[in-house]
């Protein structure tokens, strides 16, 4: 099993994105792997597209429709609280929504995460591929 982050989506599913190669590459090792997202990444991947890129909104409902037709879906409002607590008890600050990623990942035994974001290096448990 293997997380997919939102940077490595939108890379993936962005021609333009700077790392849309090596996203594609990554896609390309991870084939016959289980991909997991959650809600969470659905709501950053389409409002990034959105307000950020201003990416054709088609290209955005297809990019949904894509995350939840191709990839296993885990309903992450029952990391919030689990989350909020490492928001709080954690020296290293992250955004909120890695928590909940963390939280995720830990609690369902996923090890791995594609991720261009460095702050997932040095936690326990969890390997980038980058």
């Amino acid at each position: 099993m293997i997380f997919l982050d939102t940077n490595f989506l939108v890379s993936f599913y962005i021609d333009e994105e700077e790392e849309h190669k090596r996203a594609n590459k990554i896609m390309e090792k991870i084939k016959n792997k289980e991909k997991i997202i959650s809600r969470v990444i659905i709501a950053e991947t389409v409002n990034l597209m959105n307000t950020k890129l201003k990416i054709d909104k088609n290209k955005i409902e297809k990019t949904y429709n894509k995350l939840i037709e191709d990839y296993t879906l885990i309903e992450d409002h029952y990391f919030y609280d689990n989350a909020l607590r490492k928001t709080i008890d954690w020296e290293r600050r992250l955004p909120y929504f890695d928590f909940v990623i963390i939280s995720v990942m830990e609690n369902l035994g996923i090890e791995k995460i594609a991720s261009f974001d460095k702050h997932f290096d040095n936690i326990a448990g969890i390997a980038r591929i980058h």
